[in-house]
């Protein structure tokens, strides 16, 4: 279905374009940086899965990509305790990333067919597609949870009252959650791209793109 593929890759063409702007725009409306850097670079990644052939990076590129980004949110964590929850979902993320990395595209596909191939080690090798079966299901289980999150923020977000307001200048950082920051002055430039409620719908859709890819190895 290369014309799924397709449609899936520019939607998430369009989301990393989304987090640039937003990522141009973070210090400014008081949202981390470094949270909007790795949701562009995911979803990069993920187009670049779906369509291989348009892929702009060398082999092995995206591996260091997201090897750092799990490595540095994994530090932010582990330094800010149970208030990091934007940074345990990078982690999840950038691990999810490289196993289906390790996977290739459609890594199911891939799976079937090392387990088709030498017949010889059938007991060495049976157990590959069982374990990346069951890593697989808790990853879909995870995202889908996090959609579920997604969706109930933009709900939230689309009933909030009140006028947004700039982040105050040396302020303490605002925790951007699955939804982000709605910390954008009235009229601001590309306002509308800096809510919570468009963070929230980009999410959920690399959310889904992510159970998708996910899926083909279970």
């Amino acid at each position: 279905m290369a014309w799924f593929d397709a449609g899936v890759s520019a939607v998430l063409v369009g989301v990393g374009l989304l987090h640039v702007v937003r990522l141009v725009t973070a210090r400014r409306d008081g949202r981390p940086a470094a949270g909007e850097l790795a949701h562009a670079a995911m979803a990069s990644g993920m187009a670049a899965m779906f369509s291989p052939a348009l892929d702009p990076l060398p082999p092995g590129a995206w591996t260091v990509v997201f090897g750092l980004s799990a490595a540095w949110f994994t530090a932010a964590a582990l330094r800010d305790g149970p208030a990091a929850d934007d940074a345990a979902h990078h982690v999840v993320c950038g691990l999810a990333m490289l196993f289906m990395l390790v996977l290739g595209p459609h890594g199911g596909q891939a799976a079937s067919a090392g387990h088709a191939g030498h017949t010889g080690h059938a007991v060495a090798v049976a157990g590959v597609p069982i374990g990346v079966s069951g890593v697989s299901i808790l990853l879909v289980g995870y995202f889908a949870w996090h959609g579920m999150r997604c969706g109930d923020r933009w709900a939230s977000a689309a009933h909030r009252v009140g006028p947004r307001v700039p982040a105050a200048v040396g302020g303490p950082p605002v925790v951007a959650g699955c939804a982000g920051s709605d910390r954008v002055a009235a009229g601001a430039r590309l306002g509308a791209l800096r809510t919570a409620r468009v963070a929230a719908v980009a999410h959920l859709l690399a959310a889904a793109s992510m159970a998708v890819m996910l899926l083909g190895a279970i």
